[in-house]
């Protein structure tokens, strides 16, 4: 959605700034008393008003909030496995346009990708930036863990899954709140981690044919959430 930005609040003023500061004025051309809606990524929707515009910065003053009408209705966590550049960005867009609540990623034994502190501010911007397209008011959270500290957390979920080329089950009906689902590399997973994924998780199939890491994700969201409904 084009009117739609990214806004912090500093001191009760809610404050577009940076790279959202430039396409608000550069691209919108955007004057004192237009309206906006913004996010803060805590699950509203502000109704803006533009009250100052500075350098590299837009003052708004916030007429009402409401809560922003996606908010929580999935509580979805990807673990995904690194992926090459172009898959993964793919994927983190697309997860965060599916309403997923959070995507770890980890370093699998196929992985040929590394994620260092840079990418990964580049990979958080690309979910806040899905996240004014696809008009939801939080913002994917994108976090790296340890392949072993994955098991840890399982108790955090009501059903955690395991997409497994291998598996003969394909997600049924059930009752749950929370879910997670483990995503592969581009080579799938070793026989070690197979094993060490099956020991705590529900192996599924997604598909009759290898997936893509990328389309996986999809296949993988996609089902919970028909599922769920």
């Amino acid at each position: 959605m084009d009117n739609r930005f990214f806004v912090k609040l500093i001191q009760n003023k809610y404050v577009v700034s940076d790279k959202e500061a430039n396409h608000l004025l550069k691209v919108r051309r955007a004057k004192l008393g237009d309206e906006i809606i913004g996010f803060t990524g805590d699950g509203y929707d502000y109704f803006l008003t533009i009250t100052e515009i500075l350098k590299n910065e837009v003052i708004c003053k916030c007429q009402k909030k409401q809560i922003n009408k996606a908010y929580n209705i999935d509580n979805i966590t990807v673990y995904l496995a690194m992926l090459k550049n172009d898959a993964l960005t793919t994927a983190i867009d697309n997860l965060a346009e599916l309403n997923v609540k959070s995507v770890k990623l980890f370093k699998s034994d196929y992985s040929i990708a590394q994620i260092d502190s840079s990418k990964l501010d580049k990979l958080k911007y690309i979910a806040m930036q899905a996240s004014k397209q696809c008009e939801r008011a939080d913002i994917m959270q994108i976090d790296i863990i340890d392949k072993l500290d994955i098991e840890k957390e399982k108790s955090n979920y009501d059903r955690i899954f395991f997409a497994y080329e291998n598996a003969t089950d394909e997600l049924k009906a059930f009752n749950a709140n929370s879910y997670a689902v483990i995503i592969g590399a581009e080579g799938g997973f070793s026989k070690k981690e197979a094993e060490y994924f099956s020991s705590f998780a529900t192996p599924i199939s997604l598909s009759k044919t290898i997936l893509r890491a990328e389309v996986a994700c999809v296949s993988a969201v996609s089902s919970l959430k028909a599922v769920e409904r």
